[in-house]
């Protein structure tokens, strides 16, 4: 029963997973911002998102005790929150009025991120348990930090948000989230086509460069944006 459940969780996974690529490359590249195209793509998107994070809370359900899978889950929590928070935003878009769940998803995105480091930090003391994860474990860990702070800072009034900060978070979280589903797919399909015994470090560039290159291409079309917009850097 328990490997029928998996299975069958699996086959959505890859489906969901399919489907945020498909509609998350059409909200980026396809019709206005803000026009039906792009929000439908868009909500195609978050909502294949959300299921790619359900499927990997019940893989870390099912094994618990499987490294893979606890990645997984820290993995899928760094992956759905800035689609969710990148959501919210356009509720803020007449006022940044952040609610407690706004606040709560922060802190949680930031305990996830102290979760990943410690697990870094405790797999390079066990190399062998880990394989590598260990790499993974602290580039996602800071990365998850880095979303926390950046969400905070604004929440917890420590800074004052800009002007169209909605928007430019709006765009820069989904673009992130978008990242993280080439991310997964990347990591699934191109160690298939590598050579045995390929080098470590080979895999652990399936994982960050996808982010690197989309974190790129971001930066440059909300530099667009902010020049069409007539906002200072």
């Amino acid at each position: 029963m328990t490997k029928t459940i998996f299975q069958s969780a699996l086959f959505l996974h890859v489906i969901a997973g399919t489907l945020a690529l498909a509609s998350g490359l059409v909200a980026m590249s396809y019709g206005k911002k803000g026009g039906k195209v792009h929000n439908f793509s868009g909500q195609v998107f978050y909502w294949a998102m959300f299921f790619v994070f359900i499927t990997t809370i019940l893989f870390f359900v099912i094994y618990p005790e499987k490294l893979k899978y606890q990645f997984f889950l820290t993995i899928g929590i760094v992956s759905f929150y800035p689609a969710w928070s990148g959501k919210r935003m356009l509720s803020m878009k007449k006022g940044f009025v952040p609610t407690w769940y706004d606040k709560f998803g922060g802190f949680l995105i930031g305990v996830s991120g102290l979760v990943m480091i410690t697990y870094g930090v405790y797999g390079f003391l066990n190399p062998d348990k880990f394989g590598g994860l260990q790499y993974l474990f602290l580039v996602f860990g800071m990365v998850s930090l880095m979303n926390s702070y950046g969400d905070l800072k604004y929440y917890l009034n420590f800074q004052t948000a800009p002007k169209m900060h909605w928007f430019f978070a709006h765009g820069g979280k989904m673009m992130g989230a978008y990242s993280a589903a080439i991310t997964a797919f990347c990591v699934n399909i191109v160690p298939r086509y590598l050579p045995e015994n390929f080098p470590t470090y080979g895999y652990l560039i399936t994982w960050i460069a996808p982010g690197l290159i989309i974190g790129v291409i971001a930066n440059i079309i909300l530099k667009r944006y902010k020049l069409k917009f007539k906002i200072a850097e």
